[in-house]
Protein backbone atom coordinates (compact mmCIF):
# COMPACT_ATOMS: atom_id res chain seq x y z
CA UNK A 1 0.00 0.00 0.00
CA UNK A 2 1.36 3.42 -0.98
CA UNK A 3 2.12 5.76 1.91
CA UNK A 4 -0.16 8.76 2.27
CA UNK A 5 1.77 11.91 1.44
CA UNK A 6 1.37 14.97 3.69
CA UNK A 7 -1.19 17.43 2.34
CA UNK A 8 0.06 20.70 0.90
CA UNK A 9 -1.75 23.45 -1.01
CA UNK A 10 -1.33 23.85 -4.73
CA UNK A 11 0.27 27.06 -6.04
CA UNK A 12 -2.25 29.83 -6.65
CA UNK A 13 -5.51 30.40 -4.75
CA UNK A 14 -5.04 27.41 -2.39
CA UNK A 15 -1.67 28.74 -1.23
CA UNK A 16 -3.08 32.27 -1.07
CA UNK A 17 -5.94 31.13 1.16
CA UNK A 18 -3.64 29.24 3.53
CA UNK A 19 -1.20 32.11 3.98
CA UNK A 20 -3.77 34.86 4.64
CA UNK A 21 -3.58 36.44 8.08
CA UNK A 22 -6.90 38.32 8.13
CA UNK A 23 -9.47 37.59 10.84
CA UNK A 24 -12.07 36.39 8.29
CA UNK A 25 -11.17 34.80 4.95
CA UNK A 26 -13.72 33.51 2.45
CA UNK A 27 -12.46 31.01 -0.14
CA UNK A 28 -13.76 29.65 -3.41
CA UNK A 29 -17.00 30.49 -5.14
CA UNK A 30 -16.96 27.71 -7.75
CA UNK A 31 -16.93 23.93 -7.56
CA UNK A 32 -13.73 21.95 -7.46
CA UNK A 33 -10.88 24.23 -6.23
CA UNK A 34 -10.31 22.06 -3.12
CA UNK A 35 -12.17 24.29 -0.67
CA UNK A 36 -13.01 21.67 1.96
CA UNK A 37 -9.50 20.18 2.02
CA UNK A 38 -8.00 23.63 2.57
CA UNK A 39 -10.48 24.31 5.38
CA UNK A 40 -9.66 21.04 7.15
CA UNK A 41 -5.93 21.66 6.80
CA UNK A 42 -6.21 25.20 8.18
CA UNK A 43 -8.14 23.92 11.20
CA UNK A 44 -5.09 21.77 12.06
CA UNK A 45 -2.49 24.53 11.84
CA UNK A 46 -2.08 24.98 15.62
CA UNK A 47 -3.22 21.57 16.93
CA UNK A 48 0.08 21.02 18.75
CA UNK A 49 -0.62 23.96 21.07
CA UNK A 50 -2.04 22.58 24.35
CA UNK A 51 -4.77 25.26 24.54
CA UNK A 52 -5.86 25.18 20.90
CA UNK A 53 -9.51 24.49 20.05
CA UNK A 54 -10.84 24.58 16.48
CA UNK A 55 -14.39 24.08 15.22
CA UNK A 56 -15.49 22.87 11.77
CA UNK A 57 -19.16 23.39 10.90
CA UNK A 58 -21.73 22.29 8.33
CA UNK A 59 -25.34 23.33 8.64
CA UNK A 60 -26.76 19.80 9.01
CA UNK A 61 -25.28 16.67 10.58
CA UNK A 62 -25.73 14.46 7.46
CA UNK A 63 -23.71 16.97 5.43
CA UNK A 64 -21.07 17.03 8.17
CA UNK A 65 -20.26 13.42 7.26
CA UNK A 66 -18.25 14.58 4.25
CA UNK A 67 -15.97 16.61 6.53
CA UNK A 68 -15.64 13.66 8.89
CA UNK A 69 -14.55 11.43 5.99
CA UNK A 70 -12.08 14.03 4.70
CA UNK A 71 -10.57 14.50 8.17
CA UNK A 72 -9.68 10.81 8.24
CA UNK A 73 -7.40 11.37 5.22
CA UNK A 74 -5.30 14.03 6.97
CA UNK A 75 -5.57 14.06 10.76
CA UNK A 76 -4.29 10.51 11.46
CA UNK A 77 -1.10 11.37 9.55
CA UNK A 78 -0.32 14.05 12.14
CA UNK A 79 -1.24 11.92 15.15
CA UNK A 80 -4.92 12.79 15.44
CA UNK A 81 -7.25 10.50 17.40
CA UNK A 82 -10.97 10.67 16.70
CA UNK A 83 -13.55 10.16 19.45
CA UNK A 84 -16.82 9.53 17.64
CA UNK A 85 -19.00 10.08 20.72
CA UNK A 86 -17.68 13.62 21.04
CA UNK A 87 -17.26 14.29 17.28
CA UNK A 88 -13.81 15.61 18.16
CA UNK A 89 -10.21 15.04 17.11
CA UNK A 90 -7.48 15.09 19.79
CA UNK A 91 -3.81 15.63 18.93
CA UNK A 92 -0.55 14.75 20.73
CA UNK A 93 0.22 18.35 21.64
CA UNK A 94 -3.09 18.76 23.47
CA UNK A 95 -5.01 20.66 20.80
CA UNK A 96 -8.40 19.57 19.55
CA UNK A 97 -10.76 20.12 16.60
CA UNK A 98 -14.52 19.74 17.11
CA UNK A 99 -16.92 18.87 14.28
CA UNK A 100 -20.38 20.40 14.62
CA UNK A 101 -23.55 21.58 12.91
CA UNK A 102 -26.17 24.32 13.39
CA UNK A 103 -29.29 23.36 11.45
CA UNK A 104 -31.81 25.30 13.53
CA UNK A 105 -31.65 28.80 14.98
CA UNK A 106 -31.42 27.49 18.56
CA UNK A 107 -28.46 25.24 17.65
CA UNK A 108 -26.16 28.22 17.72
CA UNK A 109 -26.48 28.29 21.51
CA UNK A 110 -24.61 24.96 21.64
CA UNK A 111 -21.43 26.98 21.06
CA UNK A 112 -22.21 29.80 23.49
CA UNK A 113 -19.63 30.47 26.18
CA UNK A 114 -16.97 28.20 24.65
CA UNK A 115 -13.54 29.41 23.58
CA UNK A 116 -12.57 28.75 19.96
CA UNK A 117 -9.40 29.92 18.24
CA UNK A 118 -10.47 28.76 14.77
CA UNK A 119 -13.88 28.57 13.12
CA UNK A 120 -14.34 26.89 9.75
CA UNK A 121 -17.72 27.15 7.95
CA UNK A 122 -18.08 24.78 5.01
CA UNK A 123 -20.76 25.94 2.51
CA UNK A 124 -21.36 29.22 4.32
CA UNK A 125 -24.41 30.14 2.20
CA UNK A 126 -26.34 27.35 3.94
CA UNK A 127 -26.20 29.35 7.19
CA UNK A 128 -28.26 32.36 8.27
CA UNK A 129 -26.30 35.52 8.98
CA UNK A 130 -27.60 35.65 12.57
CA UNK A 131 -26.18 32.16 13.22
CA UNK A 132 -22.81 33.10 11.71
CA UNK A 133 -22.49 36.33 13.71
CA UNK A 134 -23.51 34.63 16.97
CA UNK A 135 -21.02 31.79 16.62
CA UNK A 136 -18.06 33.96 15.57
CA UNK A 137 -18.61 35.99 18.74
CA UNK A 138 -17.16 32.94 20.58
CA UNK A 139 -13.77 33.32 18.90
CA UNK A 140 -11.49 34.54 21.66
CA UNK A 141 -8.27 33.56 23.43
CA UNK A 142 -6.99 33.34 26.98
CA UNK A 143 -3.37 33.03 25.76
CA UNK A 144 -1.52 35.49 23.55
CA UNK A 145 0.38 33.05 21.31
CA UNK A 146 -2.65 31.73 19.40
CA UNK A 147 -3.92 33.57 16.33
CA UNK A 148 -7.70 33.93 16.06
CA UNK A 149 -9.03 32.96 12.64
CA UNK A 150 -12.37 32.50 10.89
CA UNK A 151 -12.37 30.70 7.55
CA UNK A 152 -15.30 29.89 5.27
CA UNK A 153 -15.99 28.35 1.87
CA UNK A 154 -19.05 28.17 -0.37
CA UNK A 155 -20.54 28.08 -3.84
CA UNK A 156 -23.06 30.76 -4.93
CA UNK A 157 -26.69 30.03 -4.03
CA UNK A 158 -28.54 28.87 -0.94
CA UNK A 159 -30.49 30.64 1.78
CA UNK A 160 -27.52 32.81 2.77
CA UNK A 161 -26.46 33.83 -0.74
CA UNK A 162 -27.37 37.52 -0.31
CA UNK A 163 -25.60 38.20 2.98
CA UNK A 164 -22.47 36.20 2.07
CA UNK A 165 -22.24 38.06 -1.24
CA UNK A 166 -22.58 41.41 0.52
CA UNK A 167 -20.14 40.59 3.33
CA UNK A 168 -17.34 39.11 1.24
CA UNK A 169 -17.84 39.27 -2.53
CA UNK A 170 -19.17 42.82 -2.91
CA UNK A 171 -17.02 44.27 -0.11
CA UNK A 172 -13.77 42.41 -0.74
CA UNK A 173 -13.85 41.35 -4.39
CA UNK A 174 -10.25 41.28 -5.72
CA UNK A 175 -9.57 43.51 -8.73
CA UNK A 176 -5.80 43.32 -9.35
CA UNK A 177 -4.70 40.22 -11.33
CA UNK A 178 -1.42 38.40 -10.86
CA UNK A 179 0.25 35.47 -12.61
CA UNK A 180 1.42 32.23 -11.02
CA UNK A 181 2.85 28.89 -12.20
CA UNK A 182 0.39 26.11 -11.43
CA UNK A 183 0.99 22.48 -10.52
CA UNK A 184 0.69 21.62 -14.22
CA UNK A 185 3.69 23.83 -15.01
CA UNK A 186 1.62 26.33 -16.99
CA UNK A 187 1.07 30.00 -16.24
CA UNK A 188 -2.30 30.87 -14.67
CA UNK A 189 -3.96 34.05 -13.49
CA UNK A 190 -5.50 34.80 -10.09
CA UNK A 191 -6.25 38.00 -8.20
CA UNK A 192 -4.62 39.76 -5.25
CA UNK A 193 -7.17 39.79 -2.37
CA UNK A 194 -8.58 43.13 -1.25
CA UNK A 195 -8.42 43.58 2.53
CA UNK A 196 -11.45 45.22 4.15
CA UNK A 197 -11.38 46.61 7.69
CA UNK A 198 -14.78 46.56 9.35
CA UNK A 199 -15.31 50.06 10.80
CA UNK A 200 -17.53 48.76 13.60
CA UNK A 201 -15.39 45.89 14.92
CA UNK A 202 -11.97 46.84 13.57
CA UNK A 203 -11.46 43.29 12.27
CA UNK A 204 -10.16 42.45 8.80
CA UNK A 205 -11.59 40.18 6.11
CA UNK A 206 -10.90 39.23 2.49
CA UNK A 207 -12.13 37.01 -0.33
CA UNK A 208 -9.93 34.54 -2.26
CA UNK A 209 -11.78 33.40 -5.41
CA UNK A 210 -10.91 30.08 -7.06
CA UNK A 211 -12.23 27.66 -9.67
CA UNK A 212 -11.66 24.04 -10.61
CA UNK A 213 -8.91 25.18 -12.99
CA UNK A 214 -6.86 26.14 -9.89
CA UNK A 215 -6.88 22.54 -8.60
CA UNK A 216 -4.48 20.26 -10.56
CA UNK A 217 -5.52 17.28 -8.41
CA UNK A 218 -8.93 17.19 -10.09
CA UNK A 219 -7.61 18.18 -13.51
CA UNK A 220 -5.18 15.22 -13.44
CA UNK A 221 -7.18 12.59 -11.57
CA UNK A 222 -10.66 13.32 -12.97
CA UNK A 223 -10.35 15.34 -16.21
CA UNK A 224 -13.95 14.52 -17.16
CA UNK A 225 -15.20 16.41 -14.07
CA UNK A 226 -14.36 19.69 -15.78
CA UNK A 227 -16.13 18.51 -18.92
CA UNK A 228 -19.23 17.75 -16.87
CA UNK A 229 -19.17 21.25 -15.40
CA UNK A 230 -18.75 22.76 -18.86
CA UNK A 231 -21.84 20.88 -20.08
CA UNK A 232 -24.10 22.29 -17.36
CA UNK A 233 -26.97 24.63 -18.38
CA UNK A 234 -25.77 28.21 -18.73
CA UNK A 235 -27.07 29.38 -15.35
CA UNK A 236 -25.50 26.53 -13.39
CA UNK A 237 -22.30 26.75 -15.45
CA UNK A 238 -21.80 30.39 -14.51
CA UNK A 239 -22.25 29.58 -10.84
CA UNK A 240 -20.37 26.31 -10.47
CA UNK A 241 -17.66 26.58 -13.14
CA UNK A 242 -16.88 30.30 -13.01
CA UNK A 243 -18.14 31.23 -9.53
CA UNK A 244 -20.47 34.03 -10.67
CA UNK A 245 -22.32 35.49 -7.67
CA UNK A 246 -24.87 37.64 -9.53
CA UNK A 247 -27.11 34.62 -10.20
CA UNK A 248 -28.07 31.60 -8.13
CA UNK A 249 -30.33 28.56 -8.23
CA UNK A 250 -33.96 29.41 -7.55
CA UNK A 251 -33.44 33.14 -8.16
CA UNK A 252 -36.80 34.66 -9.08
CA UNK A 253 -35.93 37.62 -11.31
CA UNK A 254 -32.87 36.58 -13.30
CA UNK A 255 -33.77 39.16 -15.96
CA UNK A 256 -33.46 42.08 -13.52
CA UNK A 257 -30.02 43.70 -13.58
CA UNK A 258 -28.85 47.06 -12.33
CA UNK A 259 -26.96 47.54 -15.60
CA UNK A 260 -30.14 47.52 -17.72
CA UNK A 261 -32.85 48.46 -15.21
CA UNK A 262 -30.94 50.91 -13.00
CA UNK A 263 -30.22 54.60 -13.44
CA UNK A 264 -28.68 57.46 -11.55
CA UNK A 265 -31.09 59.73 -9.69
CA UNK A 266 -32.63 62.63 -11.60
CA UNK A 267 -35.41 65.14 -10.82
CA UNK A 268 -38.79 63.58 -11.59
CA UNK A 269 -40.78 65.86 -13.94
CA UNK A 270 -43.69 67.39 -12.02
CA UNK A 271 -46.29 66.29 -14.59
CA UNK A 272 -45.42 62.56 -14.42
CA UNK A 273 -47.98 60.45 -12.57
CA UNK A 274 -46.74 59.59 -9.07
CA UNK A 275 -47.87 56.64 -6.98
CA UNK A 276 -46.91 55.66 -3.44
CA UNK A 277 -47.28 51.97 -2.47
CA UNK A 278 -47.22 50.73 1.12
CA UNK A 279 -46.75 47.35 2.83
CA UNK A 280 -47.48 47.32 6.57
CA UNK A 281 -45.28 45.81 9.27
CA UNK A 282 -44.72 46.08 13.00
CA UNK A 283 -42.35 43.40 14.31
CA UNK A 284 -41.32 42.87 10.68
CA UNK A 285 -40.30 45.93 8.61
CA UNK A 286 -42.84 48.10 6.84
CA UNK A 287 -42.05 49.49 3.41
CA UNK A 288 -43.07 52.51 1.34
CA UNK A 289 -42.02 52.93 -2.29
CA UNK A 290 -42.60 55.92 -4.55
CA UNK A 291 -43.06 55.39 -8.30
CA UNK A 292 -43.42 57.73 -11.29
CA UNK A 293 -44.75 56.85 -14.74
CA UNK A 294 -43.51 58.66 -17.84
CA UNK A 295 -45.45 59.37 -21.05
CA UNK A 296 -44.41 56.04 -22.58
CA UNK A 297 -45.74 54.06 -19.64
CA UNK A 298 -42.28 53.27 -18.22
CA UNK A 299 -42.37 52.93 -14.42
CA UNK A 300 -39.59 54.56 -12.37
CA UNK A 301 -38.92 53.68 -8.73
CA UNK A 302 -37.41 56.88 -7.37
CA UNK A 303 -37.63 56.63 -3.57
CA UNK A 304 -37.72 53.94 -0.89
CA UNK A 305 -38.19 53.86 2.84
CA UNK A 306 -38.03 50.74 5.01
CA UNK A 307 -39.10 50.79 8.64
CA UNK A 308 -36.44 48.41 9.93
CA UNK A 309 -33.89 48.38 12.75
CA UNK A 310 -30.21 48.94 11.94
CA UNK A 311 -30.61 47.72 8.35
CA UNK A 312 -31.81 44.32 9.62
CA UNK A 313 -34.33 43.14 6.97
CA UNK A 314 -36.00 40.86 9.51
CA UNK A 315 -36.58 43.34 12.33
CA UNK A 316 -39.25 46.05 12.29
CA UNK A 317 -39.17 49.33 14.21
CA UNK A 318 -42.53 48.61 15.92
CA UNK A 319 -44.06 51.97 15.09
CA UNK A 320 -47.72 52.77 15.56
CA UNK A 321 -49.89 53.50 12.54
CA UNK A 322 -49.78 57.21 13.31
CA UNK A 323 -45.98 57.19 13.58
CA UNK A 324 -45.69 55.36 10.26
CA UNK A 325 -47.95 57.88 8.50
CA UNK A 326 -45.99 60.84 9.82
CA UNK A 327 -42.72 59.17 8.78
CA UNK A 328 -44.12 58.83 5.25
CA UNK A 329 -45.21 62.45 5.16
CA UNK A 330 -41.72 63.60 6.15
CA UNK A 331 -40.32 61.89 3.05
CA UNK A 332 -42.68 63.58 0.61
CA UNK A 333 -42.27 67.03 -0.86
CA UNK A 334 -44.21 66.35 -4.08
CA UNK A 335 -47.87 65.82 -4.80
CA UNK A 336 -48.82 62.14 -4.88
CA UNK A 337 -51.65 61.28 -7.23
CA UNK A 338 -52.46 57.81 -5.88
CA UNK A 339 -51.68 55.64 -2.86
CA UNK A 340 -51.97 51.85 -2.80
CA UNK A 341 -51.52 49.56 0.18
CA UNK A 342 -51.50 45.96 1.30
CA UNK A 343 -55.09 44.59 1.61
CA UNK A 344 -54.29 43.61 5.21
CA UNK A 345 -54.28 47.32 6.07
CA UNK A 346 -58.11 47.26 5.90
CA UNK A 347 -58.46 44.62 8.61
CA UNK A 348 -58.91 45.75 12.22
CA UNK A 349 -56.28 44.65 14.72
CA UNK A 350 -57.46 41.47 16.47
CA UNK A 351 -56.28 39.26 19.29
CA UNK A 352 -55.11 35.96 17.84
CA UNK A 353 -57.55 33.14 18.56
CA UNK A 354 -60.45 35.42 19.49
CA UNK A 355 -62.91 37.86 17.96
CA UNK A 356 -61.75 40.78 20.10
CA UNK A 357 -60.80 43.91 18.18
CA UNK A 358 -57.97 45.99 19.61
CA UNK A 359 -58.35 49.05 17.48
CA UNK A 360 -58.96 50.64 14.10
CA UNK A 361 -57.29 49.48 10.91
CA UNK A 362 -54.23 51.13 9.40
CA UNK A 363 -56.29 52.89 6.71
CA UNK A 364 -58.56 54.33 9.42
CA UNK A 365 -55.59 55.80 11.27
CA UNK A 366 -54.01 56.94 8.00
CA UNK A 367 -57.17 58.82 6.99
CA UNK A 368 -56.96 60.83 10.21
CA UNK A 369 -53.43 61.85 9.16
CA UNK A 370 -54.61 62.81 5.69
CA UNK A 371 -53.37 59.74 3.81
CA UNK A 372 -55.92 57.80 1.74
CA UNK A 373 -55.26 54.45 0.09
CA UNK A 374 -56.72 52.11 -2.51
CA UNK A 375 -56.67 48.38 -1.79
CA UNK A 376 -54.00 46.51 -3.77
CA UNK A 377 -54.74 43.53 -5.98
CA UNK A 378 -53.00 40.74 -4.05
CA UNK A 379 -53.09 38.02 -6.72
CA UNK A 380 -49.61 36.66 -6.07
CA UNK A 381 -49.11 34.60 -9.21
CA UNK A 382 -50.47 37.16 -11.66
CA UNK A 383 -48.58 39.90 -9.87
CA UNK A 384 -45.32 37.99 -10.23
CA UNK A 385 -46.01 37.45 -13.94
CA UNK A 386 -46.68 41.16 -14.37
CA UNK A 387 -43.25 41.89 -12.92
CA UNK A 388 -41.60 39.41 -15.28
CA UNK A 389 -43.29 41.24 -18.17
CA UNK A 390 -42.21 44.60 -16.77
CA UNK A 391 -38.59 43.52 -16.43
CA UNK A 392 -38.51 42.12 -19.97
CA UNK A 393 -36.89 44.57 -22.40
CA UNK A 394 -38.73 46.12 -25.34
CA UNK A 395 -36.67 45.34 -28.45
CA UNK A 396 -36.59 47.58 -31.53
CA UNK A 397 -35.49 45.93 -34.78
CA UNK A 398 -34.27 47.43 -38.05
CA UNK A 399 -35.79 46.50 -41.39
CA UNK A 400 -33.07 43.88 -41.68
CA UNK A 401 -33.99 42.41 -38.29
CA UNK A 402 -31.01 43.80 -36.37
CA UNK A 403 -31.48 44.81 -32.75
CA UNK A 404 -31.28 48.61 -32.69
CA UNK A 405 -32.41 49.32 -29.15
CA UNK A 406 -33.45 47.50 -25.97
CA UNK A 407 -35.56 49.60 -23.62
CA UNK A 408 -36.73 48.54 -20.14
CA UNK A 409 -40.35 49.05 -19.08
CA UNK A 410 -39.25 49.39 -15.45
CA UNK A 411 -36.36 51.46 -14.09
CA UNK A 412 -35.18 51.87 -10.48
CA UNK A 413 -32.91 54.59 -9.13
CA UNK A 414 -29.54 53.21 -8.00
CA UNK A 415 -30.07 55.02 -4.69
CA UNK A 416 -32.84 52.54 -3.80
CA UNK A 417 -30.20 50.19 -2.43
CA UNK A 418 -32.37 48.10 -0.13
CA UNK A 419 -34.87 47.45 -2.94
CA UNK A 420 -32.09 46.29 -5.28
CA UNK A 421 -30.64 44.04 -2.60
CA UNK A 422 -34.02 42.48 -1.84
CA UNK A 423 -35.23 42.00 -5.41
CA UNK A 424 -32.00 40.43 -6.65
CA UNK A 425 -31.84 37.97 -3.74
CA UNK A 426 -35.44 36.72 -3.89
CA UNK A 427 -35.71 32.95 -4.27
CA UNK A 428 -38.57 30.69 -5.28
CA UNK A 429 -40.87 28.84 -2.93
CA UNK A 430 -39.50 25.24 -2.99
CA UNK A 431 -43.09 23.94 -2.60
CA UNK A 432 -44.45 26.14 -5.40
CA UNK A 433 -41.84 27.42 -7.84
CA UNK A 434 -44.44 29.68 -9.47
CA UNK A 435 -44.37 31.88 -6.35
CA UNK A 436 -41.83 33.66 -4.18
CA UNK A 437 -40.89 32.09 -0.84
CA UNK A 438 -42.60 34.23 1.81
CA UNK A 439 -40.10 33.17 4.51
CA UNK A 440 -37.71 35.91 3.41
CA UNK A 441 -37.76 39.72 3.42
CA UNK A 442 -40.20 40.62 0.63
CA UNK A 443 -41.79 43.94 1.57
CA UNK A 444 -40.33 45.80 -1.40
CA UNK A 445 -41.31 42.98 -3.72
CA UNK A 446 -44.90 43.10 -2.48
CA UNK A 447 -45.07 46.87 -3.03
CA UNK A 448 -43.68 46.55 -6.55
CA UNK A 449 -46.11 43.73 -7.29
CA UNK A 450 -49.07 45.84 -6.10
CA UNK A 451 -47.94 48.70 -8.33
CA UNK A 452 -47.58 46.43 -11.37
CA UNK A 453 -51.07 45.02 -10.87
CA UNK A 454 -52.45 48.57 -10.79
CA UNK A 455 -50.75 49.34 -14.12
CA UNK A 456 -50.77 45.97 -15.92
CA UNK A 457 -49.08 45.41 -19.24
CA UNK A 458 -51.62 44.43 -21.88
CA UNK A 459 -50.75 42.35 -24.95
CA UNK A 460 -50.23 44.31 -28.16
CA UNK A 461 -51.76 43.34 -31.49
CA UNK A 462 -49.34 41.31 -33.62
CA UNK A 463 -48.95 42.78 -37.09
CA UNK A 464 -46.24 40.36 -38.23
CA UNK A 465 -46.72 36.91 -39.64
CA UNK A 466 -46.39 34.05 -37.12
CA UNK A 467 -42.84 32.67 -36.96
CA UNK A 468 -42.39 29.55 -39.10
CA UNK A 469 -45.00 30.41 -41.73
CA UNK A 470 -43.98 30.67 -45.38
CA UNK A 471 -44.58 34.45 -45.44
CA UNK A 472 -42.53 35.06 -42.28
CA UNK A 473 -39.60 32.92 -43.43
CA UNK A 474 -39.62 34.55 -46.88
CA UNK A 475 -39.40 38.02 -45.29
CA UNK A 476 -36.61 36.82 -43.02
CA UNK A 477 -34.67 35.46 -46.00
CA UNK A 478 -34.98 38.81 -47.82
CA UNK A 479 -33.72 40.66 -44.74
CA UNK A 480 -30.86 38.17 -44.40
CA UNK A 481 -29.71 38.79 -47.99
CA UNK A 482 -29.70 42.55 -47.35
CA UNK A 483 -27.79 42.06 -44.09
CA UNK A 484 -25.26 39.76 -45.84
CA UNK A 485 -24.44 42.36 -48.51
CA UNK A 486 -24.28 45.24 -46.03
CA UNK A 487 -21.96 43.51 -43.53
CA UNK A 488 -19.98 41.26 -45.85
CA UNK A 489 -20.89 38.01 -44.11
CA UNK A 490 -22.26 34.73 -45.37
CA UNK A 491 -25.99 34.23 -45.82
CA UNK A 492 -26.00 31.59 -43.07
CA UNK A 493 -24.37 34.00 -40.61
CA UNK A 494 -26.75 36.78 -41.57
CA UNK A 495 -29.75 34.48 -41.18
CA UNK A 496 -28.69 33.70 -37.62
CA UNK A 497 -28.21 37.37 -36.68
CA UNK A 498 -31.69 38.59 -37.56
CA UNK A 499 -35.11 37.85 -36.12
Amino acid sequence: MEDIKPWQPHPGPQTEFCKRGEFEVFFGGAKGPGKTDCLIAEAARYVFHPKYHGLLLRRTFPRLQEIIDRCWLLYPTIGGEYRAGEHRWYFPGGGKVTLGHAQHEQDKYNYHGKEFHFLGFDELTEFDESTYLFIIANVRRSVSDLRLRIRATSNPGGRGHAWVKERFVDTCEPKIPKKYIGGDGDEHETFIPEVYIDPASGTSRCFVPATVYDNPSIIINDPLYVRRLELLPELEKKRFLYGVWDIFEGQVFTELTQHTHGCEDFPIPPDWEKIMVFDWGYSRPWCALWFAIDYDGVIYLYREHYGMVDKDPNKGVKQTNTEICREIQKKETEKIGLRISDPACWGPTKIKGSNMVLGPSFVDDAAIEGLFFLKADNDRLRGKQQLHQRFKLDVTLSDEGEVIEEVPKFVAFNSCKRWWEEMQSLYEDPKNTEDVDTNQPDEGYDCTRYLSMSRPITPTLKTTQPQGTFQAERKRLIRAKTYSKRHGVSLATAYGNIR
